[in-house]
């Protein structure tokens, strides 16, 4: 099961899909020496993403946008883990249906950049 939540629980993700691994990004510094041969430092601990397309209902998608907004804390729940995460960047919604206006039945559907920052015990 792949899903987003807030942390007391609130659903936020109808489907959560073509979610990518875990991708790290270190802070590299790479200097040659006089010698000719390279020195590679590594500064601080990776920065840990993955990116996903989310499909979410209007009321959904209000409620996420103002918590990306907010700088909130998520709850990812991934297969068999959960992970804290930060939204990197306002999700740019694309409407899927209009269900007649019913706002739980609207869907839509958008591209985003989930920054990990810890894994949490389920």
């Amino acid at each position: 099961m792949i899903r987003l939540e807030t942390s007391n629980g609130e659903v936020l993700s109808r489907i959560l899909k073509e979610v990518s691994p875990i991708k790290c990004a270190s802070n590299k510094q790479v200097n040659r020496l006089l010698d000719g041969t390279y020195h590679v430092q590594i500064i601080g601990s990776p920065l840990k993403s993955m990116e996903g397309t989310i499909i979410s209902s209007n009321n959904q998608a209000d409620k996420l946008n103002t918590l990306i907004d907010q700088g909130t804390p998520l709850v990812l729940i991934f297969l068999d883990k959960k992970y804290l995460i930060y939204i990197d960047e306002p999700i740019q919604w694309k409407r899927i249906n209009f269900a007649h206006g019913d706002k739980d039945k609207s869907y839509f559907e958008g591209m985003l950049l989930m920054i990990i920052k810890e894994e949490v015990m389920a």
